[in-house]
Protein backbone atom coordinates (compact mmCIF):
# COMPACT_ATOMS: atom_id res chain seq x y z
CA UNK A 1 0.00 0.00 0.00
CA UNK A 2 2.77 2.45 0.91
CA UNK A 3 4.73 1.56 -2.23
CA UNK A 4 1.81 2.57 -4.44
CA UNK A 5 1.44 5.96 -2.72
CA UNK A 6 4.13 7.72 -4.82
CA UNK A 7 2.51 6.35 -8.00
CA UNK A 8 -0.88 7.70 -6.90
CA UNK A 9 0.62 11.11 -6.17
CA UNK A 10 2.31 11.19 -9.59
CA UNK A 11 -0.93 10.10 -11.30
CA UNK A 12 -2.91 12.80 -9.47
CA UNK A 13 -0.32 15.45 -10.37
CA UNK A 14 -0.40 14.44 -14.04
CA UNK A 15 -4.21 14.55 -14.05
CA UNK A 16 -4.17 18.07 -12.60
CA UNK A 17 -1.59 19.23 -15.15
CA UNK A 18 -3.72 17.82 -17.99
CA UNK A 19 -6.82 19.59 -16.66
CA UNK A 20 -4.92 22.89 -16.42
CA UNK A 21 -3.56 22.56 -19.96
CA UNK A 22 -7.07 21.70 -21.17
CA UNK A 23 -8.51 24.84 -19.57
CA UNK A 24 -5.81 27.01 -21.12
CA UNK A 25 -6.31 25.49 -24.59
CA UNK A 26 -10.12 25.87 -24.33
CA UNK A 27 -9.88 29.53 -23.23
CA UNK A 28 -7.34 30.26 -25.96
CA UNK A 29 -9.71 28.75 -28.55
CA UNK A 30 -12.68 30.73 -27.22
CA UNK A 31 -10.60 33.92 -27.29
CA UNK A 32 -9.57 33.27 -30.91
CA UNK A 33 -13.11 32.37 -32.04
CA UNK A 34 -14.86 35.41 -30.55
CA UNK A 35 -15.59 38.74 -32.22
CA UNK A 36 -12.79 41.21 -31.56
CA UNK A 37 -13.84 44.63 -30.26
CA UNK A 38 -11.75 47.60 -29.13
CA UNK A 39 -13.04 49.40 -26.05
CA UNK A 40 -11.68 52.75 -24.83
CA UNK A 41 -9.91 52.36 -21.50
CA UNK A 42 -8.12 54.15 -18.73
CA UNK A 43 -5.51 52.57 -16.50
CA UNK A 44 -4.87 52.83 -12.80
CA UNK A 45 -1.94 51.85 -10.54
CA UNK A 46 -0.52 48.43 -11.54
CA UNK A 47 1.19 47.03 -8.44
CA UNK A 48 0.12 44.16 -6.24
CA UNK A 49 2.64 41.95 -4.50
CA UNK A 50 0.35 38.91 -4.44
CA UNK A 51 -0.91 38.93 -8.03
CA UNK A 52 2.16 40.17 -9.87
CA UNK A 53 2.59 43.07 -12.27
CA UNK A 54 -0.45 44.21 -14.17
CA UNK A 55 -2.17 47.21 -15.63
CA UNK A 56 -5.58 47.68 -14.01
CA UNK A 57 -8.12 48.63 -16.67
CA UNK A 58 -11.14 50.90 -16.40
CA UNK A 59 -13.41 50.67 -19.44
CA UNK A 60 -14.87 54.18 -19.30
CA UNK A 61 -16.19 56.42 -22.06
CA UNK A 62 -18.04 59.69 -22.33
CA UNK A 63 -21.62 59.26 -23.48
CA UNK A 64 -22.72 60.93 -26.69
CA UNK A 65 -24.62 64.19 -26.27
CA UNK A 66 -28.23 63.32 -25.45
CA UNK A 67 -27.52 59.64 -24.77
CA UNK A 68 -29.17 58.78 -21.45
CA UNK A 69 -27.32 57.21 -18.54
CA UNK A 70 -28.58 53.79 -17.46
CA UNK A 71 -31.02 54.35 -14.60
CA UNK A 72 -29.38 52.08 -12.04
CA UNK A 73 -25.84 50.75 -11.73
CA UNK A 74 -25.39 47.02 -12.34
CA UNK A 75 -22.44 44.69 -11.96
CA UNK A 76 -20.98 41.89 -14.04
CA UNK A 77 -22.53 39.38 -11.64
CA UNK A 78 -26.05 40.77 -12.22
CA UNK A 79 -26.43 38.75 -15.43
CA UNK A 80 -27.45 41.73 -17.56
CA UNK A 81 -26.28 42.60 -21.07
CA UNK A 82 -24.48 45.58 -22.58
CA UNK A 83 -24.90 46.65 -26.20
CA UNK A 84 -21.93 47.95 -28.21
CA UNK A 85 -21.80 49.78 -31.56
CA UNK A 86 -18.79 50.45 -33.79
CA UNK A 87 -17.78 54.13 -34.00
CA UNK A 88 -14.55 55.44 -35.57
CA UNK A 89 -12.57 52.19 -35.34
CA UNK A 90 -13.62 51.10 -31.87
CA UNK A 91 -16.81 50.12 -30.02
CA UNK A 92 -18.93 52.40 -27.86
CA UNK A 93 -21.63 51.77 -25.28
CA UNK A 94 -25.05 51.68 -26.95
CA UNK A 95 -27.28 50.64 -24.05
CA UNK A 96 -28.02 48.00 -21.43
CA UNK A 97 -30.79 45.47 -21.08
CA UNK A 98 -31.99 42.34 -19.35
CA UNK A 99 -31.31 40.08 -22.34
CA UNK A 100 -29.10 39.75 -25.39
CA UNK A 101 -32.06 40.17 -27.69
CA UNK A 102 -33.17 43.37 -25.91
CA UNK A 103 -29.84 45.14 -26.55
CA UNK A 104 -29.62 43.86 -30.13
CA UNK A 105 -33.19 45.02 -30.82
CA UNK A 106 -32.23 48.46 -29.47
CA UNK A 107 -29.65 48.82 -32.25
CA UNK A 108 -26.45 47.33 -30.81
CA UNK A 109 -24.14 45.32 -33.09
CA UNK A 110 -22.54 43.29 -30.28
CA UNK A 111 -24.05 42.08 -27.02
CA UNK A 112 -21.78 41.27 -24.08
CA UNK A 113 -22.61 40.10 -20.57
CA UNK A 114 -21.89 42.72 -17.94
CA UNK A 115 -22.93 45.66 -15.89
CA UNK A 116 -22.61 49.40 -16.17
CA UNK A 117 -22.15 52.39 -13.88
CA UNK A 118 -22.82 55.97 -14.93
CA UNK A 119 -21.40 59.11 -13.34
CA UNK A 120 -21.15 62.83 -14.03
CA UNK A 121 -17.66 64.28 -14.65
CA UNK A 122 -16.24 67.65 -15.62
CA UNK A 123 -14.63 67.89 -19.07
CA UNK A 124 -13.11 71.26 -19.82
CA UNK A 125 -15.73 73.81 -18.82
CA UNK A 126 -18.72 71.48 -19.06
CA UNK A 127 -20.10 68.41 -17.31
CA UNK A 128 -20.66 65.16 -19.18
CA UNK A 129 -22.01 61.72 -18.41
CA UNK A 130 -19.41 58.95 -18.32
CA UNK A 131 -20.24 55.26 -18.40
CA UNK A 132 -17.93 52.58 -16.97
CA UNK A 133 -18.39 49.04 -18.27
CA UNK A 134 -18.02 46.01 -15.99
CA UNK A 135 -17.55 43.05 -18.35
CA UNK A 136 -15.29 40.91 -16.19
CA UNK A 137 -12.13 42.37 -17.75
CA UNK A 138 -10.27 44.51 -15.25
CA UNK A 139 -6.52 43.87 -15.54
CA UNK A 140 -3.80 42.97 -18.01
CA UNK A 141 -0.98 40.94 -16.48
CA UNK A 142 2.47 41.45 -17.94
CA UNK A 143 6.08 41.11 -16.94
CA UNK A 144 7.44 44.00 -14.88
CA UNK A 145 9.13 45.88 -17.74
CA UNK A 146 6.09 45.58 -20.00
CA UNK A 147 3.65 46.66 -17.24
CA UNK A 148 5.83 49.67 -16.41
CA UNK A 149 6.10 50.68 -20.10
CA UNK A 150 2.30 50.47 -20.55
CA UNK A 151 1.71 52.42 -17.34
CA UNK A 152 4.19 55.11 -18.42
CA UNK A 153 2.58 55.45 -21.86
CA UNK A 154 -0.86 55.78 -20.28
CA UNK A 155 0.33 58.44 -17.84
CA UNK A 156 2.09 60.44 -20.57
CA UNK A 157 -0.76 60.53 -23.01
CA UNK A 158 -2.64 63.78 -23.20
CA UNK A 159 -6.11 64.72 -24.32
CA UNK A 160 -6.37 64.53 -28.09
CA UNK A 161 -3.39 62.18 -28.47
CA UNK A 162 -3.44 58.48 -29.27
CA UNK A 163 -6.04 56.66 -27.22
CA UNK A 164 -5.77 53.48 -25.22
CA UNK A 165 -7.96 50.48 -25.94
CA UNK A 166 -8.64 47.10 -24.42
CA UNK A 167 -8.75 44.42 -27.14
CA UNK A 168 -11.58 42.10 -26.13
CA UNK A 169 -12.96 38.94 -27.72
CA UNK A 170 -16.74 38.52 -27.28
CA UNK A 171 -17.78 34.88 -27.67
CA UNK A 172 -21.10 33.40 -28.76
CA UNK A 173 -21.93 32.99 -25.07
CA UNK A 174 -21.65 36.77 -24.60
CA UNK A 175 -18.60 36.47 -22.36
CA UNK A 176 -15.77 38.97 -22.82
CA UNK A 177 -12.19 37.69 -22.81
CA UNK A 178 -9.22 40.04 -22.82
CA UNK A 179 -6.89 39.58 -25.81
CA UNK A 180 -4.54 42.51 -25.27
CA UNK A 181 -4.22 46.26 -25.02
CA UNK A 182 -3.35 49.05 -27.45
CA UNK A 183 -1.56 52.04 -25.94
CA UNK A 184 -0.05 54.81 -28.04
CA UNK A 185 -0.63 52.78 -31.21
CA UNK A 186 1.34 49.78 -29.90
CA UNK A 187 -0.57 46.54 -29.47
CA UNK A 188 0.47 44.13 -26.72
CA UNK A 189 -1.29 40.76 -26.82
CA UNK A 190 -1.94 38.43 -23.93
CA UNK A 191 -0.09 35.16 -24.50
CA UNK A 192 -0.08 31.98 -22.45
CA UNK A 193 3.09 30.52 -23.83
Amino acid sequence: MIRSLPLRIIAAALALVLVLVGVIVRENGARAAGREVLLPMEAVDPRDLLTGHYVALRLSQQLALGQPCPREPTSFESGRWIGLKPVAGHYRFAGAGASRQAVLNAGADVAVRGGVHCSRMAFGGADADVVTLDIGVDRFHADQDEALAIEKALRERRAGEASAFAVVSVGQDGRARLKGVIVGGKRTDLTWW
